[in-house]
């Protein structure tokens, strides 16, 4: 089982998929390998803050990892990766997720079969504890491929997923974050206090979102992606992490992708 850096940014984990599917073609047989990410916020965190997140991400490797140990299929290598994450309240995915400009949690995700292209995403789901489980119940109980908004919700409840409270999502440092960017944008529109103030108007915003790529003895890819979206968002918008081919993506004849990012630009190019 290959293991690679939990600190790997998203280029290099389409890459490590890439290059495993090329090897194992080669070798006429696969070697299974699972890549996550815990979001941009990586690469500028202190040493403190990235210790917090090395242990949950450890803990969700290992996850995928004994999933595809046991001969399970990607999809579910990469499932329980992202779970694991989504639990943990210092991602920006489920239980982290950071807050709306009106205070809500609103949750995307999404999750794709390499091996029959099969897609399913959630978006602005409120009440779904993992919305990886939303995504992956869009693409096996529905004929669409992404469902947003109280329909999201409604789906998940009726069949049978953890559904939670608005407040099971709130969590003191991303409501302050929230508190701090409000503030930011009311010295936007005093230009001497603006110029007084350093704004750095993009910091941390989207601290936090999660993805998993694996590959699987039987040479299948997968991709997941889970996110809360961007600090001080509009209610109701929509990045590029539910949305196929453009946060995540996952072919057998090409590459597993899962994105972090800037989501609005994501989705232009």
């Amino acid at each position: 089982m290959k293991h690679f850096s939990l600190s790997k940014a998203v280029f290099m984990a389409a890459s490590l998929a890439l290059l495993g599917l090329t090897v194992a073609n080669a070798q006429e047989k696969f070697s299974p390998v699972i890549v996550i990410h815990g979001g941009t916020s990586g690469l500028d965190l202190t040493k403190e803050e990235f210790k917090i997140r090395e242990e949950p991400m450890k803990k969700a490797l290992l996850a995928g990892q004994a999933v595809l140990e046991k001969g399970g299929s990607a999809m579910d290598a990469v499932t329980a990766a992202i779970m694991v994450l989504e639990d943990d309240p210092n991602f920006n995915a489920g239980k982290g997720a950071v807050f709306t400009s009106d205070g809500f949690n609103e949750l995307d995700a999404s999750i794709m079969d390499g091996s029959t292209k099969k897609a399913g995403a959630v978006a602005m789901a409120r009440h779904i504890k993992n919305p990886i489980l939303g995504a992956r119940l869009v693409m096996d109980k529905t004929w669409h491929t992404l469902v947003a908004g109280e329909g999201a919700d409604k789906l998940a409840k009726e069949n049978g997923l953890e559904m939670v409270d608005q407040k099971y999502f709130f969590t003191q440092f991303r409501y302050d974050a929230l508190q701090k960017a409000k503030e930011k944008q009311k010295l936007l529109l005093d230009s001497e206090k603006a110029k007084k103030t350093s704004l750095n108007l993009h910091e941390r915003p989207y601290l936090g979102t999660v993805g998993a790529i694996a590959l699987d003895k039987n040479g299948n890819l997968a991709a997941a992606t889970s996110t809360g979206g961007m600090t001080n968002k509009m209610t109701g918008r929509i990045g590029d992490s539910p949305i196929i081919g453009s946060g995540t993506y996952a072919d057998n004849d090409s590459v597993a992708v899962s994105c972090t990012g800037t989501g609005d630009i994501y989705m232009r190019v």
